[in-house]
């Protein structure tokens, strides 16, 4: 389950889908809310950011959206309650920040990703998800603008930070070398029946000439029956006992023999395979210019926020949050 509104993600539209995901999980868990001093309190304004006001009303709805997995409103573990306190704050600093820089986003933004959100659902599902969290359908809409216009502040401040260079990358690579080691691995194609005597047929056209691939696309029962067979790369320690048994004692080029398991009857073929050892640096160039590269957005990121806090007053009424509680 995603756990954060604020992400440094670059894929389009692979991100609005999994934030959309996360938002009407979220609408519904809210529905599990209580009702205890939060309904004796809800107008009273608890924490102040910039211009904003954050009632205890709205504190209740957001802790749903930073929060999801927790089974109340506002937790009564005092950690739990300061990291959630920390992240509406960091939330609404970016909102006032993305204010004052005249950062907006218009509706054919928000119309395209509801679309993108709802190509996960039937319209029934939807509405059904939209029911269950108690949240109207122009409730909701709002909270998504909010959630994709921070979305879209963040990437604005961080899309000038300067990736790794070379001599960077190859200093990561040399102090983390250990990271990058590699398991024994094979790349290989199957052959799934639902008997035994399928694929002891299937096994005798292969030893007489026929082509796996061709085989495996017209008569295997599994998944990737349609691109000839082929699973890929695997690392051992991966699969089922019997099945690395007789993948990784078959050698390159090889078929094996009939292995029984729950899902059916296999046939194996290895394409090519990979000694255990350590990854060379070519092949992790780009690994290692991610993972710099985000190391580097999180501590700007920090030290962003940080500055935030200076620019924008932020007041917490802390005797009313520390009644907050369900009963």
């Amino acid at each position: 389950m995603r756990k954060s509104i604020i992400r440094f993600s670059d894929g389009g539209n692979k991100r609005v889908r999994g934030l959309g995901f996360f938002l009407v999980f979220s609408l519904i868990a809210f529905s599990v809310l209580g009702c205890g001093l939060f309904d004796q309190e809800d107008g009273k304004v608890v924490i102040r950011v910039g211009s904003r006001q954050i009632t205890v009303d709205d504190l209740k709805r957001d802790s749903q959206f930073f929060s999801p997995g927790i089974d109340s409103g506002i937790p009564k573990e005092p950690p739990i309650k300061d990291r959630l306190v920390e992240q509406v704050i960091d939330h609404y600093l970016i909102l006032e920040y993305g204010k004052e820089k005249g950062i907006s986003l218009p509706d054919g933004e928000l119309e395209a990703a509801i679309r993108e959100i709802k190509e996960g659902y039937t319209e029934e599902a939807f509405n059904d998800a939209l029911l269950r969290g108690y949240v109207d359908l122009e409730g909701w809409k709002e909270r998504l603008r909010e959630q994709l216009l921070a979305h879209k502040i963040v990437r604005k401040v961080t899309e000038d930070l300067v990736p790794p260079g070379y001599d960077e990358i190859k200093k990561y690579f040399e102090t983390h070398r250990n990271e990058f080691r590699s398991p024994r691995m094979v790349r290989f194609r199957q052959i799934v029946t639902r008997t035994r005597e399928e694929a002891e047929t299937l096994l005798g056209r292969v030893h007489k000439g026929e082509d796996m691939g061709e085989l495996a696309e017209e008569y295997s029962i599994a998944p990737e029956a349609e691109r000839g067979g082929e699973v890929g790369w695997v690392a051992q320690g991966h699969l089922d006992e019997s099945m690395e048994k007789a993948l990784f004692s078959t050698g390159v080029g090889k078929t094996s023999r009939i292995v029984e398991t729950p899902y059916g009857y296999h046939i194996f073929q290895v394409i090519s395979a990979r000694p255990e050892g350590t990854r060379e640096l070519p092949e992790v160039i780009q690994e290692i210019e991610a993972r710099v590269l985000i190391q580097r957005r999180q501590a700007f990121f920090k030290k962003w926020l940080h500055n935030l806090r200076a620019q924008f007053k932020v007041d917490v009424n802390q005797d009313l949050l520390s009644r907050l509680e369900l009963s």
